[in-house]
């Protein structure tokens, strides 16, 4: 009788370490930390050729792996020959929406635009911005409020436009 009790209550000790390991486990891979990647680069193909290429020193992806949130950001289309640097973005892997913010530069032929903040939407291939925006070229210089440039490359400038040329 004796070794029963025993038994009874070693099988017990033991199922109780076995459960409460599991449940650890359970609450250990609902809290996963978030993932990361050095050195993205996303490529975008249009008819077998690269359109354009997002790169970035690091991305840390959301808890549902939607999101990248990246450092270092570099955008380049390649048809168009402009290249674009902002410090930090995000990327949506299921909309391929892309937000750039701080210290954005793009370059494109003789000129730099500079920004606070992009956005671009790829369901209405528009690229906006409500911040000041200033494009310094050559011989000239606009700087305008709020920024709306479509695929057929039309750009406009909101309000509070300037342009110096000299």
């Amino acid at each position: 009788m004796r070794y029963v009790g025993l038994i009874v209550l070693s099988l017990l000790a033991l199922s109780y370490l076995l459960f409460s390991g599991e449940k650890e486990y359970r609450i250990g891979s609902s809290l996963k930390t978030n993932s990361y990647i050095e050195g993205l680069r996303i490529v975008h193909k249009k008819n077998g050729t690269d359109s354009w290429v997002i790169s970035a020193k690091k991305a840390d992806f959301t808890r549902d792996e939607t999101v990248a949130k990246m450092s270092a950001v570099t955008v380049n289309a390649i048809k168009e020959g402009v290249v674009l640097n902002a410090d930090s973005g995000t990327y949506n892997l299921t909309t391929r929406a892309v937000l750039l913010e701080d210290n954005i530069k793009i370059r494109i032929k003789d000129s730099v635009i500079s920004a606070k903040s992009l956005s671009w939407d790829p369901s209405q291939e528009t690229l906006t911005s409500p911040d000041r925006v200033r494009m310094d070229g050559k011989n000239f210089r606009i700087e305008g409020d709020g920024l709306v440039a479509t695929q057929d490359q039309k750009v406009k400038l909101m309000k509070n436009v300037q342009a110096t040329f000299f």
